[in-house]
């Protein structure tokens, strides 16, 4: 990530007052100059990848990331009321980049959900390809480089919207 590096998220978390301040301060400056970047490349943008870069995922669970030939498909549930589940469908330019460290295990959660993410436009031989990082709470960061996104938004019928999935890793028991 070019602008919400996973040290001032580390920092941000510190138990260390005066160094958790000093990150909330750079935060901002630094979420200034992001949404200025956005600003001044939107023009630039179809409206659809406008209308993407407008959800609000903070906090959505990642029900899944699949791979279908050079597709990456994301299945979400907002956290946000109503709570809907949304379908990302990347069309990728090249393989995505996961990074399974990218925070230190001590700010590493048990859940994978949508924490920060930047956009990115990039121009390559006269056409238009997009950048996406993505940090996930449970300490994984994915690059995806794209030509496309297509985004579906549905209500849930299952699981109900208040209900809250326990992934495997945070069981107390596990079968043989």
């Amino acid at each position: 990530m070019k602008f919400f590096s996973p040290n001032l998220i580390e920092r941000l978390g510190s138990a260390d007052l005066a160094v958790a301040g000093a990150a909330h301060e750079e935060w901002e400056k630094v979420l200034e100059r992001y949404e200025r970047y956005l600003q001044a490349i939107e023009a630039e943008l179809p409206e659809h990848i406008r209308a993407f870069n407008n959800l609000l995922l903070h906090d959505a669970m990642v029900w899944s990331i699949v791979r279908q030939g050079d597709q990456l498909i994301m299945v979400l549930r907002k956290d946000i009321p109503p709570r809907e589940v949304v379908i990302l469908t990347y069309f990728l330019t090249e393989e995505p980049v996961l990074d399974e460290e990218a925070l230190p295990a001590g700010q590493r959660g048990p859940v994978m959900d949508f924490q920060y993410d930047e956009f990115e436009l990039l121009r390559e031989q006269g056409h238009n390809l997009y950048a996406q990082s993505i940090l996930f709470g449970n300490g994984w960061e994915i690059r995806l480089r794209f030509h496309d996104v297509r985004v579906s938004v549905a209500s849930p019928v299952y699981p109900l919207p208040d209900t809250v999935l326990v992934p495997v890793a945070c069981a107390s028991a596990r079968s043989a």
